[in-house]
């Protein structure tokens, strides 16, 4: 049974991009990982299971094995559509409850 590794992420953008989907989000992360580690590399499952574009805020799944390597390649992202940005991870966790919101991080 493969065990998986979730994300709490934020995007942080320069100014408003051209469009901001999810579909858009999670291929350029993906790209970031062929880019950093090779097509093989950098070959590895990434489930994005929520998408919230007006706080610009993404929730990740990856097999446990690949936690560290998308850290570095989500750290290596320093454009989204040509605009300027970076990816903050909030949270990262083995267990999905632990990244649910608390009334006092409003």
């Amino acid at each position: 049974m493969t065990e998986y590794f979730y994300f709490d992420v934020e995007i942080k953008l320069a100014k408003e991009p051209k469009q901001l989907l999810a579909t858009k989000v999670k291929s350029r992360i993906e790209g970031s990982l062929q880019q950093v580690f090779g097509e093989i590399g950098g070959h590895t499952e990434i489930d994005l299971l929520k998408f919230d574009p007006k706080r610009r805020r993404i929730i990740l799944r990856v097999p446990q094995a690949f936690y560290v390597k998308l850290r570095a390649a989500i750290t290596c992202i320093a454009d989204f559509q040509g605009v300027p940005c970076y990816f903050l991870v909030r949270k990262a966790s083995p267990v999905l409850l632990s990244l649910a919101e608390t009334h006092s991080e409003f």
